[in-house]
């Protein structure tokens, strides 16, 4: 028997789901700080500090010091910018999520409840870039209650509302650092089309990749 429930979004959801948004893309900021320090321009410029001060104090113990602030200092970087994605998703979709998902019949918000609280989400609606496809979004599960389906019941719920609309392509986006999504979206049939650097400079400086993938309804 499962243990939560999947049901349709309502209002009172509302800061709940925002807030399970950026908690869920907030775990990703590690990942993100790694692959920044793979960069050969940020190992350059690590060891350009370190020599730097090592010239300067003469401190061995210092210059460690000091490169340590430096990777300190490079870390809030990261998440000042990370910070403004997240901010990105709640003004756009998630500013209104009625208006965005629960109007008409071409769009769909769902949550999955277990012990009366909100721990899970998933939407579709058409998307914008591929017409005659729908966009599977804002996929995310609290960390506690991983493991056990829950992510998996809802695309299914998400992908069973397309089919019954006719709709034959599902698309979906997902980075470099969702390991783990990658592995629910290929288990439930979505295939790789296309991976790309996120357009923006702070993406392509750190070669942040985006993959996209597509499902078919009537595999």
């Amino acid at each position: 028997m499962a243990h939560y429930q999947i049901r349709k979004y309502r209002d009172e959801d509302y800061e709940t789901v925002r807030e399970l948004y950026s908690t869920g893309f907030g775990e990703h900021l590690n990942a993100v700080c790694l692959q920044t320090l793979r960069q050969p321009w940020a190992q350059f410029a690590l060891v350009g500090v370190f020599c730097v001060l090592l010239a300067s104090s003469g401190s061995f113990l210092l210059s460690i010091l000091g490169l340590g602030l430096a990777l300190l200092a490079g870390c809030e970087g990261v998440w000042f910018l990370f910070g403004q994605g997240i901010q990105l998703g709640l003004r756009e979709d998630l500013l209104d999520i009625r208006k965005s998902y629960m109007r008409g019949e071409a769009s769909c918000f769902w949550v999955a409840e277990s012990g009366e609280r909100i721990v899970g989400t998933v939407a579709i609606l058409p998307a914008k870039d591929e017409a005659g496809s729908w966009e599977l979004k804002r996929i995310s599960v609290r960390r506690a209650h991983r493991g056990r389906g829950m992510a998996k019941a809802l695309c299914r719920t998400a992908l069973d509302f397309v089919a019954a609309h006719g709709v034959e392509n599902v698309v979906l986006f997902t980075s470099m650092v969702q390991t783990d999504a990658h592995q629910l979206y290929r288990s439930l049939g979505f295939q790789k089309v296309e991976e790309f650097v996120w357009p923006s400079f702070p993406a392509r400086m750190i070669k942040f990749m985006v993959f996209k993938y597509r499902y078919s309804v009537s595999h």
